[in-house]
């Protein structure tokens, strides 16, 4: 069996506060396809939404033959930012570019790695930290 991550929930108190910068964030990661959710609290519950009525985004990345890995951004009243950090794996030649681009997306608190661990450090509109990274191989 090999170790893989199926997918990832993120919390926020307001989706339309960060939702735009998703978009932009997960397109550019390459998750291809938006879909539209409704959950409910603490994820009790969950059924397909629509653009006029949701409370949940996931972004999907492309076909691979195998279970589509997705994020997905729920509102949820009182969420806070979270404390830890979701990485995503990016090549290393992208890095620059990422740290370029992320303010006209809406990120904040960016930071850039050093020379040891090549990533950009960075939160969303609304706190909840994120990184994108080029991890190197063991040698």
């Amino acid at each position: 069996m090999s170790l893989a991550i199926d997918h990832v929930d993120m919390r926020v108190a307001a989706l339309g506060a960060v939702e735009r910068f998703y978009d932009a964030f997960a397109e550019r990661l390459g998750f291809t396809e938006k879909r539209y959710s409704k959950v409910g609290f603490g994820g009790s519950s969950w059924e397909d939404g629509s653009p006029d009525d949701y409370n949940a985004v996931e972004y999907y990345a492309r076909e691979s033959g195998g279970p589509r890995l997705f994020f997905g951004v729920i509102e949820e009243i009182d969420a806070q930012p979270a404390k830890s950090r979701v990485a995503f794996a990016v090549p290393e030649e992208e890095l620059e570019e990422w740290a370029r681009v992320l303010p006209g997306m809406g990120a904040r608190e960016i930071e850039l790695g050093d020379p040891s661990y090549p990533a950009v450090f960075f939160t969303d509109p609304l706190g909840t930290r994120l990184e994108v990274c080029a991890r190197r191989p063991a040698p």
